[in-house]
């Protein structure tokens, strides 16, 4: 990544410059307010989307975003391709190369679509792998953007899981917008060291700052968003009894809630097990931001590829890197 300059790819939020951050976070609220003045732009396209998970917000945002920049998206199932029978992900990505504009790719293994994005000589998407989600994260500034006015400043707490993609993510969407941002988690699952470094690292530039704390009351009391996530990821269902009884007590409810400020407002990047990470009363209640984070999901969609894809377009063949 350069500073200022569209990245070849998005694996991860740091893949953006606070310039660039804030340049698609701005085309994606102009996008919102007119969603079918672009379809002209990258008319006769076509994006690959690759998912290897489950998938709603996601899978239905990227589409209905290819669509409404004038391409179309083909869902590609692994069991259906070469991919599950033995080609590697670098020979599909060069493949893919051929006949597409962009491949968003949802799976485990980070390593996975790293291994495309070298290959690929297309811009390559993170879907969500078990370690970073810049989709989740783009959505959620454009959400308290949008409510707050701005994001330089803003206090912010994230309960639960430290280690989950979410977190990871969040965290480099704090640095890179100046904001302050605590993470409360229990011991066994505390926040990635190098994580933090790397955070604290452009926060000294940036003006934000990044604690973090096994209390969770400590955590919301001055924050101004309260950011709640599923307990347990897809692939670890058998962590679930331990999981629930190390993280209940970080869940979201009203009784939390009379600590932080009176115009605190809570996130959750969905799907939510009410009941668990967050109560119905919370996630339906006035302060929640859930719906308006997942309907974001589409702007902000559209804004990254609309952005990496003509960046891309833009090049003679063989300048990528």
């Amino acid at each position: 990544m350069v500073n200022g300059k569209v990245p070849e790819d998005l694996l991860q939020v740091s893949d953006l410059s606070p310039q660039t951050m804030t340049e698609v976070l701005d085309l994606a609220a102009a996008m919102k307010q007119q969603p079918l003045g672009w379809d002209e732009d990258l008319r006769g396209g076509a994006i690959g989307c690759f998912f290897d998970k489950p998938s709603t917000r996601t899978r239905v945002s990227l589409a209905t975003a290819a669509h409404r920049l004038g391409m179309i998206a083909i869902t590609l199932n692994p069991d259906e391709m070469q991919l599950g029978h033995g080609e590697t992900a670098a020979d599909t990505a060069r493949v893919l190369s051929s006949y597409l504009d962009a491949i968003t790719v949802r799976t485990f293994d980070h390593a996975a679509v790293e291994q495309m994005a070298d290959a690929a000589t297309i811009p390559v998407v993170n879907a969500l792998t078990n370690t970073h989600h810049p989709c989740q994260s783009l959505a959620d500034l454009l959400a308290l953007r949008e409510h707050f006015g701005t994001l330089k400043g803003m206090v912010a707490a994230f309960l639960g899981d430290g280690t989950s993609n979410t977190c990871n993510s969040f965290l480099a969407a704090c640095a890179a917008n100046g904001m302050h941002l605590t993470i409360a988690s229990p011991a066994a699952y505390a926040a990635d060291p190098l994580s933090l470094a790397r955070a604290r690292e452009l926060m000294a530039q940036t003006g934000g700052s990044v604690m973090v704390t096994t209390e969770p009351v400590d955590a919301v009391r001055t924050a101004q968003a309260i950011y709640a996530e599923v307990w347990v990821p897809m692939d670890k269902p058998h962590e679930r009894e331990e999981r629930a009884a190390s993280l209940a007590p970080y869940r979201v409810d009203d009784v939390l809630l009379t600590h932080a400020p009176r115009d605190a407002v809570a996130l959750h990047c969905l799907p939510a097990v009410r009941g668990e990470e967050i109560t119905s009363q919370v996630l339906d209640g006035p302060r929640s931001l859930a719906w308006r984070q997942a309907a974001n999901r589409l702007p902000t969609a559209q804004a990254v590829l609309h952005t990496l894809i003509t960046t891309n377009r833009q090049k003679t063949p063989g300048q990528r890197t």
